[in-house]
């Protein structure tokens, strides 16, 4: 079974957060980068943190482009490439690098790990989604994602 650290995920600086609408969402940061993606895309900026259900709502629609706005970054260890390392970088946007002895760093954003847990079973997509999930919880809130035992 490989084991799976979350390395990084999407941040920002604390100046330029200021100077943005995002504080004024009602989910996390990363959340409210997401939700403010979709809002300059419908044209609805001013209604920024006005709808605690807006991520939700467009993920459902199948507007799930918005959650590429937020990458994280895991190490896995114990990982041979196998048929789930390719089914996982075939996914558009995720970057890899083979550490060797079985170890990889995986970049992808939030839609590439909603998307890989939907289409694999694996011990490895499920911790790539429980260990996202408390950053964009909107994200997964529809999956049912197992929490660590």
């Amino acid at each position: 079974m490989p084991t799976v650290t979350l390395l990084s995920y999407t941040q920002m600086d604390a100046v330029q957060l200021s100077e943005t609408p995002l504080p004024a969402g009602a989910g996390t940061l990363q959340e409210n980068l997401i939700e403010f993606g979709g809002r300059i895309c419908y044209r609805s900026d001013a209604n920024m943190g006005q709808s605690p259900r807006f991520i939700d709502l467009r993920v459902r629609e199948g507007h799930e482009d918005i959650l590429e706005h937020v990458r994280f970054i895991f190490r896995v260890e114990g990982q041979l490439l196998d048929r789930e390392v390719l089914n996982l970088v075939s996914l558009p946007t995720v970057e890899f690098t083979d550490l060797g002895n079985a170890s990889w760093i995986f970049s992808m954003n939030a839609r590439n790990v909603r998307d890989y847990w939907r289409r694999s079973d694996s011990t490895m997509a499920a911790e790539f989604a429980r260990l996202a999930r408390p950053i964009t919880p909107a994200v997964f809130r529809d999956l049912p994602v197992e929490e660590e035992a």
